[in-house]
């Protein structure tokens, strides 16, 4: 029998990455220290996958395997779906919660139980055939910083260091026809919602992989260029831009990257 909902549910959409996702479960399991659920979805049935999921899921946790449509959209919508936390966290099995500073950026967002909360991201570099992290310095990303009207232009906010309450999910899913950028018209359809509320500490840790780029989801040709134009053209056309001056920036973004639109179109 299970026990009365968490406080919090964390849903992690995997593909076939054993290393990344070990790496990324083990932290949730050592850093949040308030009861949650654990909710894995993974696109394929990789052996290697369940096993390490195996290691992981607990008596009140889920493991679910989708057999069709790869792509973390849809699993992370399945997520969602099974999600009984009074708050949800949304992270790729290629990241990791900090533990250092995380109890803090918790306790945030459960005191505020109305707003989406969402802090700063560390991007630290590695090369995962090798299984070593790059030289190069984590880079410390202070989102919280930028103004948030930034939003409406292009996506500063990571999901994975945002705490939504469950109350701003209600009909809310990621685009699954999307290329690219899915994360981004996520965001602005649950602003609709609710309002974000930044709080500067470190939410989550981004790596990244720019040697090995086949195993990073959107290193890909179709999600960087041409096709992510067409999702840029997309989100700006169903979350038409509040003001002139926002539509007069969104303009100026589409043509430093070659296409002249006119902001009276945006």
């Amino acid at each position: 029998m299970r026990r009365k909902n968490p406080t919090l549910s964390v849903i992690v959409p995997a593909h076939d990455r054993p290393i990344e996702l070990t790496r990324c479960l083990r932290a949730i399991k050592e850093h949040i220290k308030i009861d949650f659920e654990l909710i894995v979805v993974s696109d394929t049935t990789n052996k290697e996958i369940i096993q390490v999921a195996s290691n992981f899921i607990g008596d009140n946790d889920q493991f679910h395997m989708r057999r069709n449509n790869p792509g973390p959209a849809f699993s992370r919508n399945l997520g969602i779906d099974l999600a009984r936390g009074q708050f949800v966290l949304i992270i790729d099995d290629d990241d990791e919660i900090p533990g250092v500073g995380y109890d803090d950026f918790l306790n945030a967002a459960l005191n505020n139980p109305k707003s989406v909360t969402f802090g700063d991201v560390i991007i630290a570099r590695e090369d995962r055939l090798k299984g070593i992290l790059t030289p190069d310095e984590p880079e410390l990303l202070e989102l919280t910083k930028t103004p948030f009207e930034q939003i409406w232009i292009k996506n500063y906010i990571f999901t994975q260091a945002c705490i939504f309450p469950a109350t701003t999910l209600v009909g809310q899913r990621q685009d699954v026809h999307m290329k690219s950028l899915e994360d981004w018209d996520f965001l602005l359809s649950v602003y609709q919602m609710a309002e974000f509320n930044p709080v500067h500490a470190i939410g989550a840790i981004i790596y990244k992989d720019y040697i090995n780029q086949g195993n990073r989801r959107g290193t890909t040709t179709a999600a960087n260029n041409f096709e992510a134009v067409l999702d840029y053209l997309y989100v700006y056309r169903r979350w038409r831009a509040p003001d002139e001056q926002i539509k007069k920036m969104r303009a100026n973004m589409l043509k430093q990257n070659g296409l002249d639109v006119s902001a009276e179109f945006l």
